[in-house]
Formats: structure tokens, C-alpha cells, sequence
């Protein structure tokens, strides 16, 4: 009797995670529901923060810095993720997929495309941040540099879990 009680409680067990795992699954949060107006136009606010600060870092450095075209660039770049951003807000808004937030595929499919574009221009604009934080030693430059930082973990969250959301519309 010991030997089937061995080896039936490693069955048991694996029948007992097998069933809490699918529950897990079953309770896991909707990705969609994080796709929301709100979420998106966090990201845009702190673009725009950072964006500011970088109109400071400009004003200061952009002409006659040391390396006068790194806060210019982080300039434009950060001008560059606003447009893509707010473009799609204006897109999910117009269209009537933002409410209360995204529940269709081809919308979350699109927060996960523009995030990636967004995220890119945001790669390149710290990148350029951190060069004038350095030539310049600018304080506006370091604040941009942070504010893109936390952009960049915004819109990351964000297309990622708009890419979850159009796989589940497929594979619930």
C-alpha cells in the first residue's frame, strides 16, 4: 500500500496544479481593460513634460552648446513620439474604440503598433538627452532625460498589453 500511496501523491498533486492553474487563467485580469483613454493620455502628459523641458534645454544649449544639436535633437524626437501618440488618441477617439477602453482587435493591435513607433523616437530622443546632459550639464536636459524614461515605461506597458489584448480576440 505504500508504494501506490507514493505514487499517487505526485499524481494528485499534479492533477490539483493542473486545475489551479487553469482557475489562474480563468481570474487572469482582460488586457483590453488597461487600454483605456486615460492610460494613453498619461504617456502623452508626461511626453509633453519631457518635451518641455527639452524646449528648455534648447533655448539654453541649442545654439551655442558644446554639442549644441543633442538638445535640439532630443527636441525633435520628443516631437516626434507626442505626434505619433496623439495621433492615435485622435484615432481610437474618433473612430469610438477608446470607451470605457479598447475591446477591438484591429484597435489594439494599433496601440501596440504606434507604442513601438512612439517607443523609438523615444529610445532616440533620451539618447540625445543624455549627450547634452553631459556637454551641457544641464539640469533641463537630466529632467528631460527622466521624463522620457518613465514615457518609455508607460508606453511599453501600454503596447504590450495592446498586443495581448488583439492575441486574445483570437486565442481567448
Amino acid at each position: 500500500m505504500m508504494f501506490v500511496t507514493k505514487r499517487l501523491v505526485p499524481t494528485l498533486l499534479c492533477i490539483l496544479l493542473s486545475a489551479l492553474a487553469v482557475s489562474a487563467q480563468d481570474d487572469a485580469p482582460n488586457p483590453c481593460a488597461s487600454l483605456t483613454p486615460a492610460a494613453l493620455q498619461q504617456v502623452i502628459d508626461v511626453i509633453a513634460q519631457s518635451r518641455t523641458k527639452a524646449q528648455s534645454d534648447v533655448a539654453a544649449n541649442g545654439v551655442t552648446g558644446a554639442y549644441a544639436i543633442a538638445a535640439q535633437y532630443n527636441l525633435d524626437y520628443l516631437q516626434d513620439a507626442y505626434n505619433k501618440a496623439t495621433a492615435l488618441q485622435s484615432w481610437l477617439h474618433t473612430n469610438g474604440l477608446d470607451f470605457p477602453y479598447v475591446t477591438n482587435a484591429s484597435a489594439a493591435y494599433s496601440v501596440h503598433g504606434y507604442a513601438r513607433d512612439v517607443v523609438i523616437s523615444l529610445h532616440y530622443a533620451r539618447h540625445w538627452a543624455t549627450i547634452s546632459v553631459v556637454y551641457h550639464k544641464s539640469a533641463d536636459a537630466r529632467d528631460s532625460f527622466e521624463r522620457t524614461s518613465q514615457a518609455l515605461n508607460l508606453i511599453e506597458a501600454l503596447g504590450a498589453e495592446g498586443g495581448r489584448c488583439y492575441i486574445q480576440a483570437y486565442f481567448p
